[in-house]
Formats: C-alpha cells, structure tokens, sequence
C-alpha cells in the first residue's frame, strides 16, 4: 500500500511534492483548524472567525502611532511602528508558538516516517513567521500609508517597511524557537511548561502595560527632534530594523550613523535563524520524544510528590482553617493542579496577571486627581482582586482530566460544598492574597507611604467573603467540566459587572473614610456586613443539592 502511494504522483506524471512543503500544509491547517478531529468544520468557522477580529484589532491599534507619522523623520516612525509590531504582533506569537512546537503526540505520528527533525522544525518556523508577518501586516497597514508624509518619506518606504517587517518577524520567530529548544535540551520538560507560562503572562503584562505607556512617550519632544543613536539604543530590534527602513528608503537624518543598526538587524536575524534551525535544531526530535517520558531523573521520579503539601497543611493556621477533612483534600488536589498542571497554568496564570499591574495602569490613568485620587484608585485595585478568585475558580471547574471527577459522586460525600471551599481556600492562599501583597507593596513603593498598607485592609475582609459567589451559581466540583465548557455566559458577565461594582463601593467608602477619620469604624461595620453575607452565602449553598452525574 505504502509502494502504491509513493508511485501514485509519478503514475499521473506529477512531481511527489517536498517533505518540507507537505510539513507546511499540515501545520498551517493545524494552525488555523485546530487539532481536534471532531466538529473540526465548526473549529475552523470559529478560529477564522477570531482571526479576522484579531486582525481587525489589530488594525484599529495601528492607527495610533500612524497618526504621529507627520511630526517625525521616517527612521523615528519606522522604529515606533517595529516597537509596536515587536510588542503586539511578536509577543501573540510567544504565546502560541510553545503549542505548535512541541505537541506529544507529534512524535509518536511523524518521527518514524521519512521525516527528520530539522524538516519538522524548519516548517514549523516558517509557519510561524508567516502568522506573525500576517498579524503585522494588519498592524502596520495604516502605518505603510502614513509613512508616505513622514519627514523625508517617499513611495520606498512601503517595501522597504514590507522587508524590513517580514526580517523582524523572522528574528523573532527564530528567537523563540531558539528560547524553547534550549530550554527543552538543557532544562527538561517541567521548566519549559513554566516558560510558557510565563511568556503568556508577560505577553499580557507587556500589551497592557504598552497600550497606557505608549501614547505618552509618543508625545515626547526627544522622539519628534531625534537627531543620533546614543549606544545603550543599539540594544533594542525596533532600532536595528527601523534602521534598516531609513537606508532603504531614504531619510533627513545623518545616514553615517544607520549604517550599523542596520547591519545588527541582518545578522542578529540569520545568526539566531542558523542557531534555532541548525545548531540546535538536530537536538529537536530527542526533545520531542522527552515531551513523552516522565520528567526529571531517576532519582526525582523515586522521591515522593506531595511531601511539601502534607507538611504545610498541618500548620497551626492552615490546619484550623481546614479542619473539614475534605475541605483540606480539596485544597490540596487544587494546589498540585495550579503548581504542576500545564493546562490551569496556562489559561488561569496570563488571566490574572493584569491584576498585578493594576496599581501601575490606574496611577498612569488617574494621576491628576492629587492624593485623594490616588487613594480611591488604590481602594478600587485591591478590592476589584476579587476578579483572582472569580477567574481561578471558573477556570479549575474545567479540565482535561474531568472524567476523573465521577469519583465525587461516588465517594460517601453529604455535600459537594466542602470540595468547593477547599478549591476556595488554595485560591485565596496560592493567589488572591499573594497578589493583594504584591500589589500593596508595590504602591507602598511607588508612593512612599504605608497609608496603602492601612487602605488594603477592606480587601483583606472582602476578598474571602467575594470568593463565595462562584458557589452560588450552583454546584460546583473541582476539575469536572471539559475545558470547551468555559464560555463567556451571562452569568460571568453579571458577576464581572458585580465584581466591579462592589470593589468601587468599598473601595470608594474605604479612602472616603479615612479621609474624614472614620476608618476604624468602617472596617468594624465592614467586617460585620462581610460576617453576615458568608453565613448567608454558606446557608444558600447547603441548600442547593448534589446533581447527578450525567451519562
């Protein structure tokens, strides 16, 4: 059979297409369809349907450093359109580039056909430069247009930006192919998962962060009066590349001091290209088949997992607070899930990671309202983390594991409540707190003060009581929905809508009082007004009863 098809193309008088081209083809429907067989029509609708909003998104984006094309040289606009393509278009990329790199099952389908690893990995780069180059190019789309009336533009400018974006894309595809080889060779599996993680996160660190400091540094006279390349700016890709623009296009600027930038943009792009796909690319098949052993060495997989969990439930504070025996199973099989799971780490950790950046966002956003401004954007922030608790316990209602969840229903259980209070417990402990400190730090920081120790208080009585709501929705079990289940329904619309409203009530009622000497009183009538719904919230749900399994 296997004869008959190779024989196949030469019988009809067609060339057997390339390996690499073949390769292509398949990671690009992947790409765009998914991997799932099943409603795979419906996956694709849906995926070309969140594409072109993207794209559109993106285009919308792209009108903002356009409109600042007319005040500067063409090199200051070609370098701010590749910082905004490096931000958005390059940092998307990171996100879903670990995904199509290294799937499992890949190398149990393709290693044993006449397939080498370098193919493989050569394909899957350039799929991903050429995604990347798609969400640029609707990045840059009203940019190519503007650069026409910047000082010095001319009609070169558009594919001169065309290859100068096609280069940047390219380096940083090969980046992040090179990122995620080594890390898998020399690292092993577990510290690439939490790379990912983290690129995501960064990823919506990084979006957020630029969509409120960007406008501002584009109104700053140094960028519209540039006149030389100080040496820490050799540095930055969006110079080189931007470089690379004015040469080939023209510029009003001294040409002398591009020359360098420029020659950094193409060799810094095939030097990573050669490292990615040939020095370390012969290593990628071993990592393809490690993705499919169990991490760690010999002696890790002997030790015992767990060890460091038992020990900490049975601190004197955390064994009062979990004194219900499921309740504390419940916490501990939540906590494994958010410190080892792949999947929860990689939808809930890049959802919550805007909440640390908050103080930052409403500071930049608000500063002109002085200190009593300040104090009611620090009272919104902490409270509005209740958002932490609301997004961790939507996303660890759902995961691939969730058959396993028909144990619940068969264990002698009186109740599914004190599963879900064990979840809510790890998430307070493992996020929602945490954050609240990190987030207090750092405005304590940023305002050299400890009033916004004293302000974090009501956040403090709120978050734990807030927590309660997902609950009331009906009867929750930890990880026992599939994750195609997590949708964005009414109800999570209503209680976003909640969330924010009563994070400005208390917050504003908070830095209301303190400023007029009251706030001893408010936390006492607070921590009372929080006693009375928790017990309200927990009668509600012991009367909600257990659902049967469905079949």
């Amino acid at each position: 059979m296997s004869t008959t098809a190779e024989s196949l193309p030469h019988a009809q008088g067609r060339r057997a297409p390339s390996p690499t081209k073949v390769l292509r083809s398949l990671f690009w429907t992947l790409l765009f369809r998914g991997r799932a067989s099943q409603q795979a029509g419906a996956q694709k609708t849906r995926r070309q349907r969140s594409l072109g909003l993207t794209l559109f998104i993106y285009a919308m984006v792209g009108l903002m450093p356009a409109l600042f094309s007319q005040y500067t040289d063409i090199f200051v606009f070609a370098c701010t359109l590749h910082g905004f393509t490096l931000m958005f278009a390059s940092l998307s990329l990171a996100s879903s580039a670990g995904t199509m790199l290294f799937m499992k099952e890949e190398a149990e389908i393709l290693l044993h056909r006449p397939v080498t690893p370098q193919q493989m990995l050569r394909a899957k780069c350039a799929v991903l430069a050429g995604f990347a180059f798609i969400l640029a190019l609707s990045l840059n789309l009203a940019g190519l247009i503007a650069g026409l009336w910047s000082k010095g533009g001319s009609w070169r400018f558009i594919p001169a930006h065309l290859f100068s974006t096609a280069l940047l894309m390219l380096f940083s595809a090969a980046s992040i192919v090179l990122v995620y080889n080594a890390c898998l060779k020399w690292f092993g599996r577990e510290r690439l998962d939490n790379l990912l993680t983290t690129l995501q996160s960064l990823l919506t660190v990084v979006m957020i962060l630029g969509g409120q400091i960007m406008p501002r540094l584009l109104h700053l006279e140094s960028f519209k009066n540039f006149d030389h390349i100080d040496t820490w700016m050799l540095a930055l890709p969006p110079i080189w590349f931007g470089a690379l623009d004015a040469l080939i296009s023209g510029t009003t600027l001294n040409a002398s001091m591009l020359w360098l930038p420029a020659a950094l943009a193409l060799v810094v792009t095939f030097g990573t290209s050669w490292l990615a796909l040939e020095k370390l690319g012969s290593a990628y098949g071993q990592g393809l088949m490690n993705l499919n052993e169990s991490a760690g060495t010999t002696k890790d997989r002997t030790k015992p997992r767990g060890v460091w969990l038992a020990a900490i439930v049975k601190l004197p504070l955390l064994r009062w607070w979990l004194r219900d025996p499921v309740e504390r199973e419940s916490f501990k099989l939540t906590t494994a899930y958010l410190f080892r799971d792949r999947e929860i780490k990689l939808r809930l950790y890049p959802g919550i990671a805007p909440m640390l950046i908050m103080p930052l966002v409403m500071l930049f956003s608000g500063g002109k309202g002085g200190a009593d401004g300040a104090m009611m954007m620090q009272g919104f922030a902490t409270c509005f983390l209740g958002m932490v608790s609301l997004q961790a316990m939507m996303f660890l209602g759902c995961s691939e594991h969730w058959r396993a969840a028909a144990f619940f229903h068969v264990a002698p259980l009186r109740h599914w409540s004190p599963l879900f209070h064990g979840s809510r417990k790890a998430v307070l402990c493992w996020l929602s707190f945490p954050v609240l400190i990190l987030q207090t730090t750092l405005i304590c920081a940023m305002q050299r003060s400890w009033t916004p120790l004293a302000l974090s208080l009501p956040a403090v009585l709120f978050l734990p009581t807030f927590s309660l709501v997902t609950g009331l929705m009906g009867q929750w079990l930890p990880l026992s929905k599939p994750p195609e289940d997590v949708k964005n329904t009414s109800a999570g619309c209503l209680m976003m809508m909640g969330s924010m409203l009563a994070a400005g009530i208390i917050g504003g009622l908070s830095s209301w009082m303190w400023q007029l000497g009251y706030f001893a009183m408010f936390l006492f009538l607070e921590a009372l007004l929080m006693l009375g719904a928790t017990v309200l919230m927990k009668y509600l749900m012991r009367d909600t009863p257990w659902v049967p399994q469905p079949e």
